[in-house]
C-alpha cells in the first residue's frame, strides 16, 4: 500500500520549505521514524522521517526545489522489503530519476566537467527568504555568494552583499 510522504508544518508563519539532501533513495528500504529527506526553511533544517516501514517507491521532489507545507513529496510502500533481485528488475525504472541528482552534484563539485550542465548550476540554490530580498533589491542569485549548505543563497548573504564589502 503507498503511503505519502509530506512536508510536514515546520513553523507558524513558514509555509514553504526547500528540499534539502534524499538521505534515502527510490528503491532503498526505510524503517519507521528513519530520516528519509532533509527539508530547510528560513531558520531550520529538519529530517523528515518515514512514517512507515517500507521501501521509496517514487521521490517527486528533487534536492534544491521547493515544496509547500502538506505537498507530497515522495510514496512509500508499506511494508515492503527491499531485495537484490527485484532491485535488479527496478533498476531500469529507478534508474532514470537518480542520475540527474547524481549529475547535478557532479556539475556542483566540478561544474567544468559538463559543459551542457554548468549553466543550469551557474545559478545557485536561493532559499525562500533570500529569494524575496533579492527580488526587492533587484539582485540576481548569481549576484551573492552563497554560504549556506552546498552554497546556497541565504537571507544572511543577500543582507550582507547589500552592506557592501
Amino acid at each position: 500500500m503507498a503511503v505519502e510522504l509530506v512536508v510536514p508544518e515546520v513553523g507558524e508563519s513558514i509555509t514553504e520549505v526547500q528540499i534539502g539532501q534524499w538521505l534515502k533513495n527510490e528503491g532503498e528500504q526505510v524503517q519507521v521514524d528513519q530520516g528519509v529527506v532533509e527539508i530547510e526553511s528560513d531558520k531550520a533544517t529538519l529530517e523528515v522521517p518515514a512514517p512507515v516501514t517500507g521501501v521509496i517507491s517514487r521521490v517527486l521532489k528533487k534536492a534544491g526545489e521547493t515544496a509547500k507545507v502538506g505537498e507530497v513529496i515522495a510514496y512509500l510502500e508499506e511494508g515492503t522489503v527491499a531485495v537484490v533481485p527485484s532491485e535488479e528488475k527496478a533498476a531500469p525504472q529507478a534508474a532514470p530519476p537518480p542520475p540527474p541528482e547524481l549529475e547535478a552534484q557532479a556539475s556542483e563539485a566540478a561544474p567544468d566537467s559538463k559543459g551542457a550542465q554548468a549553466p543550469a548550476q551557474e545559478e545557485p540554490f536561493v532559499m525562500p527568504a533570500a529569494r524575496r530580498a533579492l527580488e526587492q533589491a533587484g539582485l540576481e542569485p548569481s549576484d551573492v555568494k552563497g554560504t549556506g549548505p552546498g552554497g546556497r543563497v541565504l537571507k544572511e548573504d543577500v543582507l550582507r552583499h547589500l552592506e557592501g564589502p
